[in-house]
């Protein structure tokens, strides 16, 4: 996918980050943390490549834009 800014990761039980995959932008990033996690209890992060920046997290049902 050309210019993707986003990059979405799974966190696991262990602390270790997976990625998933990358994205175009934060509204779809938050869409696609919403959908992923209603079949995992994991934590999911949104990296923004640009500035290299944790910018969205999704743990606990809560999104939440940093």
């Amino acid at each position: 996918m050309p210019n993707t800014l986003f990059d979405i990761l799974k966190k696991d039980p262990k602390g270790t980050f997976h990625w998933i995959e990358a994205v175009r932008d934060i509204d779809t990033a938050e869409a696609r943390l919403r959908k992923l996690s209603a079949d995992s209890a994991d934590e999911f992060v949104v990296f923004r490549n640009i500035d290299l920046r944790v910018v969205a997290t999704y743990s606990d049902r809560q999104y939440k834009r940093l």
